[in-house]
């Protein structure tokens, strides 16, 4: 049902893009929006996925706010939404706020339920409500994005959280679905048919800060929808 609700939005923004609606310059990028991962050694992320060591084995663990290994397993593992808003944070607020006590405030929103393992993630409506009580931002819930929409939304100064398929970490992959993890778009180069964006669970530093995917590449992994946020511009 979410999927055909997202194909008629696209549908109808197909035919408002071809009316003019969604302009945007041929490129523009979000400069200077700082990097954090879901696990506190970005180094050992590839390592984490590959399953040769877990998140408990990562040295700078009591970083993340969590009270002991366990917690930081947990809110690492499901830290994708936590992790974008900590960078926007950082870029737009100026301050630093470890991922485990935002997905702890994000909870009391109703953005997450417990337990994080078998729970669907981040709820979209409540962390709306959470970003707009704590940090003042205007956000709203987008479905059906078109690519046109995505550079008219970026050039606007606004940023996108994006939902994906977490495989997005290997562009050339075919995913099997859309959806189920979350990255922060920053900008995109129409020449060049690219789309940037920070990647919290990216493998390597090609795949996490200012990750480049092609447009087509990152299409086979996007699900329609995402969170925008208005920038300051």
């Amino acid at each position: 049902m979410a999927s055909l609700k997202n194909n008629l939005f696209a549908h109808k923004k197909r035919a408002q893009h071809v009316l003019g609606r969604f302009s945007a310059p041929d490129r523009y990028v979000h400069n200077g929006v700082p990097y954090f991962s879901q696990w506190e050694s970005p180094s050992l992320i590839g390592r984490i996925l590959e399953k040769e060591i877990g998140p408990e084995d990562d040295p700078n663990w009591k970083l993340s706010g969590a009270k002991d290994k366990n917690e930081y397993t947990s809110w690492s593992w499901s830290g994708c939404g936590m992790a974008c808003t900590k960078m926007l944070i950082a870029h737009l607020n100026y301050e630093v706020i470890p991922l485990v006590d935002l997905g702890k405030k994000c909870m009391e929103y109703g953005g997450y339920i417990l337990p994080l393992e078998t729970s669907p993630g981040l709820f979209y409506k409540p962390y709306v409500t959470f970003v707009e009580k704590e940090f003042s931002w205007k956000a709203r819930i987008v479905s059906g994005m078109i690519l046109p929409e995505i550079a008219h939304e970026l050039s606007k100064g606004n940023y996108i959280v994006a939902s994906v398929n977490p495989q997005i970490r290997h562009p050339k992959s075919m995913p099997r679905v859309k959806g189920g993890h979350l990255v922060l778009l920053l900008g995109y180069d129409k020449a060049k048919k690219e789309i940037y964006l920070h990647n919290s669970s990216g493998a390597s530093k090609a795949t996490q800060e200012y990750a480049s995917i092609s447009y087509r590449d990152f299409m086979k992994f996007f699900s329609g929808r995402g969170i925008v946020i208005q920038g300051s511009n």
